[in-house]
């Protein structure tokens, strides 16, 4: 095969998996990333949820997000989630945004980063100047890796990477290790997101929200907020809304939009609740409830605890994490770790899931 020929199936694998990863992107993936994606918003999210000192000088014209994908040939399994140059006054810097939207931990997660962040490294790396990066004083760009995880349970994996390594005290300095930023939107508290209103935090405080009682208790509250945002990010709360809890048909986002635009306060409510409460083909768009109408996904989640009653006493929190699960794929992998496992705790480990 002649380098032309070795070319052309290189960029074909990398268009399929391209069209792959399109096809299996979930709704969070596309509600996040796509807000996520716009400046004013990431710039929002840094400022006030990461909030480094130097970050607070950045304005949208310092930002660039960078249109690609960064795939090694090693991990080319592995793709970036977001990737914004930076310019700043002491210099170019990347941050690197993983979004994290799982119920369970990923405890290779410092590892996944590392992956992520060499390949901006070697990317940089090919593309400067030969004589710039020959010379004594050549550096590379510093990268902050942040993620973003919205699961319903506490994120217990590490961030620090030297303590995914056997042994790392033995070696000090000379370990390998950086830390990334988390920001879990489970814990973060309703008066951290609330002291302002932006698109990002009523995002933030939406999907806080795990079942119909949580969004109709606060129903008010949070109409008040959208319906003082501008009309751009109001559509897009609508939007992400729409991907992510419960798909709108053009006359229910256009009755939406009249209602925080237009109505009194207690019709703007009782329009809001009337599209979580209706029931569609495609069912309640809230990830934590949906595929209950499927009874292969409460099956699968029974027989998981089934296997796990014969290894010992199961924790509440964790019977109601398997019960609640609703991805059929994901509960066929815990049912396999569960007849595998010796003891619960092996479970937990083998899964990522760990009490807390």
């Amino acid at each position: 095969m002649d380098t032309q020929e070795k070319e052309n199936t290189q960029k074909e694998n990398t268009q399929n998996k391209q069209i792959q990863k399109k096809e299996t992107d979930n709704p969070h993936d596309k509600g996040y990333k796509r807000i996520f994606s716009i400046k004013k918003h990431f710039l929002h999210f840094i400022k006030k949820y990461i909030a480094l000192e130097w970050m607070m000088e950045l304005e949208e014209k310092d930002l660039e997000l960078i249109d690609k994908e960064f795939i090694t040939d090693q991990f080319d399994t592995y793709e970036s989630d977001l990737v914004y140059k930076v310019y700043t006054k002491e210099g170019v810097v990347y941050l690197f945004f993983l979004l994290e939207l799982q119920s369970y931990n990923d405890f290779t997660m410092p590892f996944r980063l590392l992956i992520y962040m060499t390949a901006i490294w070697l990317d940089h790396f090919k593309n400067c100047d030969k004589n710039e990066r020959s010379k004594k004083d050549y550096k590379l760009p510093a990268i902050m890796p942040i993620v973003l995880h919205n699961g319903e349970r506490n994120w217990t994996a590490s961030c620090r990477f030297s303590q995914m390594i056997n042994n790392a005290e033995l070696f000090g300095k000379y370990v390998v290790d950086f830390e990334y930023a988390l920001v879990s939107v489970n814990t973060l508290t309703k008066s951290k997101i609330s002291n302002s209103n932006t698109l990002i935090d009523n995002i933030f405080l939406a999907d806080k929200k795990r079942t119909r009682q949580d969004w109709t208790d606060g129903i008010t509250e949070l109409m008040q907020r959208i319906r003082a945002m501008d009309t751009n990010d109001l559509n897009e709360w609508i939007t992400w809304f729409s991907n992510v809890i419960r798909k709108l048909n053009e006359d229910e986002r256009g009755e939406l939009i009249t209602q925080l635009k237009e109505g009194d306060e207690k019709d703007m409510c009782s329009s809001f609740e009337r599209l979580l409460n209706k029931e569609k083909a495609e069912g309640w768009k809230d990830g934590r409830a949906e595929g209950w109408k499927d009874g292969r996904v409460k099956g699968k989640a029974e027989a998981v605890i089934e296997l796990l009653e014969d290894l010992g006493d199961l924790s509440d929190s964790l019977k109601a994490c398997i019960m609640e699960q609703t991805d059929l794929e994901l509960l066929k992998k815990w049912h396999k770790a569960a007849a595998k496992a010796k003891s619960i705790e092996e479970f937990e480990q083998t899964i990522g899931l760990m009490q807390v």
